[in-house]
């Protein structure tokens, strides 16, 4: 049986030197049939588990649950949540112990149509329900007729979210990886120019350890840390979040202390 994934030589991979964070593009890894395969799937799906309409997120559907995912869609999750794909993770990356989720917490299927957005942020640090840090995003494109001027360019973005370093369009057989920490400010922060028809459809993966990461962490957070660029209207909500959050750690230092 031909692979679906054809792991390509991590030693010809950049990675770790990448700017404005650890990241890298990988072109054509995956069999092709396989994604169209999969792009047919998701633009006959109607199963959502819901769609986010808030600040950050605008006319982006999800799911999430693999009771409800198209089989070829389950197939390529499945194939990256091998041990063997793993072991390529963790050469690519120099990250250990790497743990999918198997929940899919936030990931899946992602699918974004015309004036959708995802605004510039930093994914949560800390998985609670399973007690891990999260290290390493995936983001696979499914998109084989996407034109340029529609946007949708996946922007990295330096750490201080002030200016993008890098844009890389949602082509089909796009894959990419980047480390997930406090820095790591990424998204497709422009409303989409597609048609009403055309979804801008990705698969998202997180992947974890029970390491605590060594740079760019502040404390466990949960929730996702959106910034504002030019043009937005939105405050940094997280700066009240963080204050919260910060509360919650010296009370339990002080129940560990004072116990």
């Amino acid at each position: 049986m031909e692979e679906v994934f054809r792991y390509p030589s991590t030693t010809d991979l950049k990675y770790c030197d990448q700017a404005p964070f650890p990241h890298t593009l990988i072109t054509d890894a995956w069999d092709r049939s396989v994604l169209s395969k999969c792009e047919e799937e998701i633009n006959q799906f109607t199963n959502w588990d819901g769609e986010k309409e808030f600040f950050g997120a605008e006319k982006k559907r999800y799911c999430g649950d693999w009771g409800k995912l198209p089989p070829m869609v389950r197939n390529v999750i499945f194939e990256a949540s091998t041990p063997r794909f793993l072991n390529w993770l963790e050469d690519l990356t120099g990250e250990k112990g790497l743990i999918p989720d198997p929940y899919l917490n936030g990931g899946g299927i992602h699918s974004i149509t015309r004036g959708g957005y995802l605004k510039i942020h930093a994914d949560f640090n800390w998985y609670e329900k399973l007690k891990l840090y999260r290290r390493l995003n995936l983001l696979l494109y499914l998109n084989s007729d996407w034109i340029s001027d529609w946007g949708g360019d996946l922007e990295l973005w330096d750490s201080k979210a002030s200016c993008c370093a890098r844009k890389i369009p949602p082509l089909q057989n796009y894959m990419v990886i980047f480390t997930t920490d406090d820095k790591s400010f990424h998204g497709h922060p422009h409303p989409l120019k597609s048609p009403e028809v055309v979804w801008r459809n990705s698969l998202a993966l997180y992947y974890y350890s029970s390491k605590k990461p060594s740079t760019n962490f502040s404390f466990p957070r949960t929730y996702t840390d959106y910034r504002p660029i030019r043009g937005d209207t939105f405050r940094r909500y997280s700066l009240i979040r963080s204050f919260f959050s910060l509360i919650n750690i010296f009370r339990k230092i002080y129940r560990i202390v004072f116990r």
